[in-house]
């Protein structure tokens, strides 16, 4: 029994079956070795979160021979979602599949921003708490973190931290300073600029001073003065005010001692007043008639072509005054805002300095300060623009005699007769008249007007800043 297992264990395989068996392991290496291959530049890559996937690189070969531009590439990356996405590489044919994958992590390495509201460093008064003026905080991918934000509070900073749900954080320190740097503010009631009448008593309209630490110290305000109510001239009253931290603050009220009752003006004088000029046909002409007659004028400009800035030259040079009108003579400019028609003033004003070295302080409104039309661009235009260019040192004036030239006047006699009618011994007699192109009416009339006038004792007059101001009623 022994003898037979023993012969069956030694029992030896055909050859045959050896060789077929070495063949087919030839064969199965080979197909391992030599099939296509697909090769990654790399196999995992991060990437942002917004950002566009970008191709790495591959190669595919298969027995030296390329086969890149056979294989066929799919992804499932959504690069507005963080996670884990796959790019297939595949190669197919009737005798072999092959496949590679690649890892892609989208990612988000951006860290969230924190916006302080304010400044970085915040003077506060001395042993008063900070209040916070706020902050928001924003995330590329999480959007809005304000709620997130924690603030830790020190002596003289506070530190804002944030962070998204992607681990990325981020803080800021805003810097605290236990110091008033902020100067009182004086405030005066009344006129910034006012005229005072020779010899009147100058009665202070009053003033109020507060500071932001200090709190009410009108009563620290100290207060100087040049004025004489018994000299004709231009004074200053100054008012001075300091904090318990030795900020000072200082303002000044322009005084005029003139020799007319402003608030009952009636000098009886004619003031005859040129509005939108200069034009080329007709202020020349009007020039040479006052120059015969002897007569000053007032003439308000608006900004015209620099071609026409000798007739301005000549109007100073000749006496008259030059006054402001406006820069653009457009309502809907010049009142489209309470400081429109103040930044054209400013414009022409240079304009007249550079051609003949003055500053003109007397004005008068496009309409009339009673006009209407502005409210319809800015409601309480004409309320804020008569006290700010009072305070600004401006006199404005408008006319209590109507020639109607821009109006229902048609010809010359009109003109004559709107304005004879309505002069007056017992009044200050500002007459609006208009110097434009082609208003041949006006100066076919002017002649006859300073003729009346000379004949029936009027004496004429350019106006200045002495002139009683006539005002309208302010409507708006």
């Amino acid at each position: 029994m022994s003898k037979k297992y023993n012969n069956k264990k030694n029992k030896k395989l055909p050859k045959s079956i050896h060789i077929l068996i070495a063949i087919n392991i030839i064969i199965f290496t080979s197909i391992i070795l030599y099939m296509p291959k697909i090769k990654l530049t790399n196999d995992t890559i991060n990437m942002d979160v917004y950002s566009n996937y970008k191709e790495p690189g591959y190669k595919a070969y298969y027995l030296n021979k390329d086969l890149t531009n056979k294989v066929k590439i799919y992804n499932n990356i959504n690069n507005k979602k963080i996670g884990k996405y796959y790019v297939n590489y595949n190669i197919n044919n009737s005798i072999f599949s092959i496949k590679k994958k690649r890892i892609v992590n989208v990612v988000d390495k951006l860290k969230p921003e924190i916006i302080l509201k304010g400044d970085k460093i915040i003077n506060i008064c001395p042993n008063k708490e900070y209040k916070e003026i706020g902050y928001i905080a924003k995330d590329n991918y999480d959007g809005d973190l304000t709620n997130k934000v924690t603030t830790k509070k020190y002596k003289k900073e506070i530190v804002y931290t944030v962070k998204d749900t992607s681990g990325n954080t981020t803080s800021k320190t805003r810097k605290i300073s236990l110091k008033d740097i902020d100067k009182p503010v004086i405030t005066l009631e009344g006129n910034n600029y006012l005229y005072l009448s020779l010899g009147k008593e100058y009665k202070e309209p009053g003033y109020k001073a507060i500071d932001n630490c200090d709190k009410d110290l009108t009563n620290k305000v100290k207060i100087t003065s040049d004025l004489d109510n018994n000299k004709l001239g231009t004074y200053t009253i100054n008012y001075e005010v300091s904090d318990s931290s030795g900020n000072k603050e200082t303002i000044k009220r322009i005084v005029r001692v003139t020799n007319n009752e402003i608030n009952n003006p009636g000098d009886g004088k004619i003031y005859l007043t040129f509005d939108d000029g200069p034009s080329a046909q007709i202020t020349p002409k009007i020039l040479d008639i006052l120059k015969e007659e002897d007569i000053k004028a007032t003439f308000f400009i608006i900004n015209k072509d620099n071609n026409l800035n000798y007739l301005i030259k000549r109007q100073y040079k000749e006496g008259h005054t030059i006054a402001l009108h406006s820069n653009t003579h457009r309502y809907n400019i010049d009142y489209s805002s309470n400081n429109a028609y103040i930044e054209g003033l400013s414009i022409l004003s240079k304009k007249v300095y550079s051609l003949v070295g003055i500053n003109p302080k007397i004005i008068r409104f496009p309409g009339g300060s009673s006009n209407t039309i502005s409210n319809k661009y800015t409601k309480g235009v004409m309320s804020y623009l008569t006290k700010e260019l009072t305070n600004k040192g401006y006199k404005y004036y408008d006319w209590n005699v109507d020639s109607e030239d821009a109006g229902s006047a048609q010809t010359k006699e009109d003109v004559y007769n709107n304005v004879i009618n309505n002069l007056d011994h017992e009044k200050t007699n500002i007459v609006l008249l208009h110097d434009y192109d082609n208003n041949y009416k006006t100066l076919n009339a002017l002649r006859d007007i300073i003729k009346y006038g000379k004949k029936n004792g009027y004496t004429f007059s350019n106006i200045t800043l002495d002139t009683p101001q006539i005002k309208h009623n302010v409507t708006n």
